[in-house]
């Protein structure tokens, strides 16, 4: 136990230092006159005071709640927090690390229960692992090349081999002729072709050698940065007791699975999400003793956190045996918040899927009260976005004969991870395999029409599973190309609880690990990243999550509901993107390759310049980002227009800054058009290109 005490003790000082330093950042900013968003800082005192409560640490806790208190109060009133608040909050703070420092001083040696020296470790910061198993992740998937390149040395060992044969037999028949001079081109050839042979030999065991290695070192790096789910959610037992004293409640609290290994940034990242939901489990799940003894059920209720490794997958339940989740009280806040329509009394109600997806929407919360044990209203949001920032997603269902289980499920590692490679056209994407349940190649008759939707049917174990159709392309938002029509539809089933979709595609062509660039792309929700391929190639990485979450809410449209594509000719325009982001070039160049556009691209604006003064073929437009290494885009755009040759090139800078000073700054120096990433469509884009060619 002196073990896991000494572990929750480090955790927290770290997770107490960063929220602390933040919270500082933006009592700093209001002292300046300045706005902060004070809803992070809200939620950081809220985070600090479960964390002092989970390491026993009352005053630390009571400090904290007070912090929570002032920011709620001033979130309330939609007000300032004023100069008062801020020296309010800042002496809380001030107790915080008056408490941590005497929580941390060492004891002296001599005094009296002092423990012994503790053995010596080496301490390495997690940083430098992070990123070490990350250039090692990208080191395997270059890796492939060698593979490649042996095969290219295959198919001239045999080019050669097929030589050898070709001058043997040209000397068989001119041997009178020439024989001399052919016998001395075979034998070269030959020699060539011992010589090719040697080094495919010695390139195949390298590459084997090498690949071995790799994974051998792969495999060790990921064991460091592997940590037992103990190291953060061990130790929570008093603080259920005390969460159940708190609210009147008889609870037995169950953990099971803390030895399930994971990185710990994907542990730490979900602590806090699992602390809210078994709070929630407390003061909204569980009912009191003397409403479950009329219910009929033993007084005291049970809370139970459950962790397991589940096909390469760190999933966390925490369930609970209360009344379960109200979907009538769900349907009716929905209603009132506009999340959905109102309906009249002879229509049937939503599905249970997508009420209970509701209740993972910002500031969505069915909580009447608003205490220190149910929290401030928050909602299960933090949950979801947790989930979502770990590379997975949450969703809630219903037990039975009662109770209410949440579910989060998340990349044991939050770069590598296995992968779908799906075709569309010429693009290709990638789906996380946890949320595929199955892979299917149907006849174009087994899809159907149903509510005006295409649908499907197939049997799980013995029931009849009737699922909606969508075309991949349509959930990203890019046009689809023309689909030969083979009267075969390729079709992957994406799951989550009780909610299923089919995704189509032209074709699902392997599944792979593969190391994945986190970027949650601005043109559509749904992308979250990329990976790269061997050949230079690039996949565009889909949230399968929000893919779910929307199909299930309506919100993608059918494939056979999409416009039909306009049909695109040849343009003559050519468009050069400039942007430091493999995801988004890749993206953009998708998008106005399917208009029939010719597209460059470049990584930044020097890359940008270069390639303008030596372009061999006029650039018609510019569509560049502003953050960029070397050159940004304001930079590019003042050497664009003091370059005579350059300077009538129409540019459309497309960046997420958004402040007014930004845009202004842009259009002054000279772009035709400024677009805001995070309310950037594809069409606004080729709309803007089309109105300035």
């Amino acid at each position: 136990m002196a073990d896991l005490r000494e572990q929750l003790l480090a955790a927290f000082e770290a997770e107490q230092g960063e929220h602390v330093a933040a919270i500082r950042a933006t009592l700093a900013r209001l002292r300046a006159g300045e706005a902060p968003d004070l809803r992070d800082a809200f939620r950081r005192a809220h985070s600090l005071k479960g964390a002092a409560r989970a390491v026993d640490a009352p005053l630390i806790e009571d400090a904290a709640h007070q912090l929570e208190a002032l920011f709620a109060q001033a979130l309330e009133a939609g007000a300032a927090l004023g100069a008062a608040g801020v020296d309010q909050a800042s002496q809380r703070l001030d107790a915080i690390e008056r408490q941590v420092k005497a929580m941390y001083a060492p004891a002296p040696a001599d005094a009296p229960g002092a423990a012994p020296a503790p053995a010596e470790f080496l301490r390495v910061g997690a940083n430098y692992v992070q990123q070490l198993s990350a250039s090692m992740h990208e080191l395997s998937s270059d890796l492939g090349l060698v593979d490649a390149a042996s095969d290219r040395l295959h198919d001239l060992l045999q080019q050669a081999q097929d030589l050898s044969r070709a001058l043997d037999s040209v000397g068989a028949r001119h041997a009178v002729v020439s024989g001399q001079e052919i016998a001395l081109l075979a034998e070269r050839s030959r020699a060539l072709t011992q010589t090719l042979a040697s080094i495919v030999r010695q390139q195949s065991e390298t590459a084997w050698a090498v690949t071995q290695a790799a994974a051998r070192v792969r495999e060790h790096i990921e064991r460091v940065a592997m940590t037992p789910a103990s190291s953060v959610f061990a130790g929570l037992d008093p603080m259920m007791g005390e969460l159940a004293a708190a609210s009147g409640r008889e609870i037995a609290f169950r953990v099971e699975g803390l030895d399930a290994q994971a990185d710990r940034r994907v542990l730490q990242s979900l602590r806090d999400p699992v602390i809210h939901l078994l709070r929630n489990a407390v003061a909204h799940g569980v009912e009191t003793p003397a409403e479950r003894k009329r219910k009929g059920k033993r007084e005291r209720g049970q809370v139970d956190l459950l962790i397991s490794i589940e096909a390469g997958r760190l999933v966390i339940r925490v369930r609970d045996d209360g009344a379960g989740p109200d979907a009538a009280k769900i349907e009716e806040i929905a209603t009132a918040r506009g999340l959905l329509p109102a309906r009249t009394a002879e229509q049937a109600p939503p599905s249970s899927e997508v009420l209970y997806a509701l209740v993972f929407e910002p500031g969505f919360s069915t909580a009447e009260a608003v205490d220190r044990i149910a929290g401030r209203g928050m909602g299960l949001s933090v949950v979801a976005e947790a989930a979502k920032a770990a590379g997975g997603g949450a969703y809630m269902r219903r037990l039975l004969p009662w109770g209410t289980e949440v579910v989060i499920s998340t990349p044991v590692s939050v770069a590598h991870q296995p992968v779908l490679l799906a075709r569309e056209g010429s693009d290709l994407f990638a789906l996380p395999t946890f949320a595929v349940e199955r892979v299917l190649r149907l006849k174009a008759q087994a899809i159907e029409r149903l509510d005006g939707r295409r649908v499907f049917h197939f049997d799980d174990n013995g029931n009849q599973v009737v699922v909606p159709v969508v075309a991949l392309s349509n959930a990203v938002g890019v046009a689809a190309a023309a689909r030969e029509e083979t009267g075969v539809v390729h079709i992957a089933v994406l799951r989550q609880g009780d909610i299923r979709v089919g995704v189509s595609a032209d074709a699902f062509e392997s599944v792979r690990a593969a190391t994945i660039t986190s970027l949650r792309a601005a043109q559509s929700p749904i992308v979250t990243g990329a990976i790269q391929l061997e050949q230079n190639k690039t996949a565009i990485v889909i949230d399968a999550d929000e893919v779910l979450r929307r199909a299930a809410r309506g919100e993608i449209i059918p494939h056979d509901h999409a416009e039909a594509a306009t049909p695109v000719t040849a343009k003559s325009a050519t468009i050069l993107v400039v942007d430091d982001s493999i995801t988004t070039r890749t993206l953009e160049k998708s998008i106005l390759e399917a208009q029939g556009y010719r597209v460059r691209v470049t990584v930044d604006g020097l890359d940008a310049l270069a390639a303008l003064r030596a372009a061999t073929e006029p650039v018609d437009i510019i569509v560049a980002d502003i953050e960029m290494p070397n050159m940004d885009g304001f930079q590019l755009l003042q050497a664009l227009k003091s370059d005579a040759q350059l300077a009538s090139i129409p540019v459309i800078l497309m960046t997420s800054r958004a402040a007014p000073e930004d845009v202004r700054r842009g259009l002054d120096l000279g772009a035709d058009a400024y677009l805001v990433k995070q309310e950037f469509d594809q069409r606004e884009l080729l709309a803007t290109i089309g109105q300035l060619l």
